[in-house]
């Protein structure tokens, strides 16, 4: 593990060939809170049938551990893990999130996955967003609202594979405390050549870290599935 300071952090992703923008203040604390609340209010999220995805090497359906949606322009899906999540029409809430995160943006984002982290207990696993929906240049705009986590960068160097040891095992993971109100833009190459991942908290009382809502902007090429 990495325990630097947000600035070394950044910097240390810079040297190593990642793309990554942290603005810790992107939305006021007002601001947060009242977002926050509507997104509470007025998002759907998909039922746990509708929030699955395949286990690794299996044809085994498992349900995912946190709560998901989406919301886009007209057609547009994602898909990873052998699931897809198309779409919902755009509500005003988030079509004023899309319009503030959209000047960071290299192209102009027309898809938002949700997730919702309920407790410490919820969380996402290394990956990348590197699926082919998201064209040979990926650009991620995350939105964190609510408890702060953390978040981590591990290159995919670093990973053991096929039985093999890593190639470049002195690679160390990166974690960044992702705070209420802030945005993290992940530019290209940073998801060809790195993996994240939000890891469990909490230990054996995971309601002690409370709700988190994150947003991802994308741009998702339609027929690239």
């Amino acid at each position: 593990m990495c325990d630097l300071a947000i600035p070394e952090a950044l910097a240390y992703l810079t040297e190593h060939g990642a793309d990554v923008v942290y603005v810790p203040d992107f939305l006021a604390a007002a601001e947060a809170d009242a977002y926050l609340s509507r997104l509470q209010r007025e998002v759907t999220l998909d039922s746990p049938e509708e929030s699955r995805i395949r286990r690794p090497f299996s044809t085994e359906w498992v349900p995912i551990p946190r709560q998901q949606s989406a919301y886009g322009d007209p057609g547009t899906r994602y898909v990873f893990s052998g699931t897809s999540v198309e779409a919902r029409a755009w509500i005003p809430v988030l079509e004023e999130l899309r319009a503030r995160v959209e000047p960071l943006a290299l192209r102009s984002p027309n898809f938002v996955l949700i997730n919702r982290y309920r407790n410490g207990s919820d969380c996402m696993g290394w990956h990348a967003d590197d699926e082919r929906d998201l064209g040979a240049e990926p650009e991620i705009l995350s939105l964190t609202l609510g408890s702060a986590r953390s978040f981590q960068f591990r290159h995919k160097a670093s990973f053991p594979r096929s039985g093999q040891p890593a190639r470049r095992p002195d690679l160390r993971t990166v974690s960044l405390p992702l705070e209420h109100g802030s945005l993290l833009v992940m530019r290209h190459p940073t998801n060809r050549d790195w993996k994240h991942q939000l890891p469990r908290r909490g230990g054996r009382q995971p309601d002690r870290i409370g709700e988190r809502w994150n947003l991802t902007w994308r741009r998702v090429e339609a027929g690239a599935s």
